[in-house]
């Protein structure tokens, strides 16, 4: 396995490398893309929805809120990534 993974958010067009393990959501953070989460990464608002355009979404957790998405869509706090994946970001606000 990889030290680290390549998490890549469009929009707004920004990647940074996690490593495996790290959440969709962390990685967002950790990149300057401030994900929507008012449940604080708990799977419960399903505000933090992204849609997977690339790779395999690796280690999912399970949360009620997971489970009303349409396919292809997951919350980013419940996605642990494994190997390098793009996702659509549909609740982003870019931070300075």
């Amino acid at each position: 396995m990889s030290a680290t993974v390549r998490v890549t958010f469009d929009p707004p067009g920004l990647s940074v490398e996690v490593p495996p393990g790290t959440t969709i959501l962390e990685a967002a953070w950790a990149a300057g893309v401030n994900v929507l989460a008012t449940c604080a990464g708990r799977g419960t608002c399903g505000n933090c929805a992204v849609r997977l355009l690339e790779g395999d979404p690796g280690r999912i957790r399970k949360a009620p809120r997971a489970a009303e998405l349409p396919q292809g869509m997951y919350l980013a706090c419940l996605v642990e990534v494994e190997t390098a994946i793009t996702v659509q970001v549909l609740n982003f606000v870019r931070l300075s």
